[in-house]
């Protein structure tokens, strides 16, 4: 079993990738038989969405991670306002999308961040810049929402189980 991408200390999430190598190939109806026996034995709050039959490969397309979107729940006062003016600022490392959302205890960033060993954004180095720009700024909890690949498997693997998208499995 590996998966795509390493998730941050604290974060939670709720779309990982998955790749488990299996002894031989299975037909889409072992396949499946053998997500349920795996279902069966996973500990609460985690569950495999979907399932894929992808090719073994060194570097695997299927889980070779190209963005991560997030969540960062903030507090602080006037945040909404601070957040627009540090993601237009050309100085901080640039977001693929980022939208803000406000409410009246707290504020959302969702960002999505390229990533991977070259041209990558790690989250952990945003919310240091982040915070460091915008004084009285807490990032209170992290949430990755999503992670993207170079292929989509929903698109372009065997698809053996529907749901939410994903790769070898979420």
């Amino acid at each position: 079993m590996s998966f795509a991408s390493a998730l941050t200390l604290g974060a939670t999430s709720e779309w990982e990738l998955c790749q488990c190598d299996l002894a031989r190939d299975l037909q889409p109806e072992e396949l499946e038989a053998a997500a349920g026996k795996l279902r069966e034995q996973l500990p609460p709050g985690i569950e495999v969405l979907e399932i894929w039959a992808i090719p073994l490969e060194k570097r695997n397309p299927y889980i070779q991670v190209t963005a991560a979107e997030y969540e960062l729940t903030l507090v602080g006062e006037e945040i909404g306002s601070r957040m627009v003016q540090f993601l237009a600022d050309p100085g901080i490392p640039q977001a693929l999308e980022s939208a803000v959302a406000e409410s009246s205890d707290r504020t959302v960033l969702t960002i999505k961040l390229p990533a991977g060993e070259r041209g990558g954004i790690r989250i952990r180095d945003l919310i240091a810049v982040l915070e460091e720009a915008v004084p009285g700024l807490r990032v209170t909890l992290l949430h990755r929402a999503r992670l993207w690949c170079e292929l989509d498997p929903a698109v372009s693997a065997d698809r053996v189980d529907s749901g939410k998208s994903g790769a070898a499995g979420n």
